[in-house]
């Protein structure tokens, strides 16, 4: 009788490799980069499985807004199954149908191509330009470069 968590031995022929427990997990899992459209819940209009190219899995979900409007959001996923919906890498909302779409794709594109790194660059410079629209005060206006030929006067 063999005991609980052991492993039964078998002998491999010629050119065969013992699986591993890990084997499947490999099998199934998807490459980087890739994008897998899901079954949509009750209050979604679109939901893709997302694999960055960085190895991350994220589920992208846009759905209706109990108030109006809609929101799309990337949302990480653990362990292949657990979609942490508390913990979004970004969300964006959307005023019509439309609009909440194109996010949606847009959203699904930048991780399948670039990965976190840009969707996290994105959210840095949304909230920036929130923070100096609130308080212009704080954040000096841009600096506009001048040419050296438009500062020299003709002759």
């Amino acid at each position: 009788m063999m005991a609980i968590g052991t492993v039964a031995k078998t002998d491999k022929g010629e050119g065969e490799q013992a699986a591993s427990h890990l084997s499947a997990t490999k099998i199934t899992q998807p490459t980087a980069g890739s994008v897998r459209t899901c079954m949509t819940y009750r209050d979604e209009l679109l939901r893709h499985r997302v694999m960055t190219p960085d190895g991350r899995d994220f589920a992208v979900a846009t759905h209706t807004r109990p108030g109006g409007g809609y929101i799309t959001g990337a949302y990480p996923v653990q362990q292949g199954y657990l979609v942490m919906v508390r913990q979004p890498l970004c969300e964006v909302r959307s005023d019509d149908r439309e609009g909440a779409l194109i996010e949606h794709e847009q959203l699904v594109q930048v991780l399948a191509e670039a990965g976190i790194g840009v969707v996290r660059a994105r959210r840095a410079l949304a909230a920036r330009q929130r923070a100096e629209k609130a308080d212009p005060r704080r954040y000096p206006a841009p600096l506009h470069l001048v040419s050296t030929e438009a500062q020299t006067p003709a002759f």
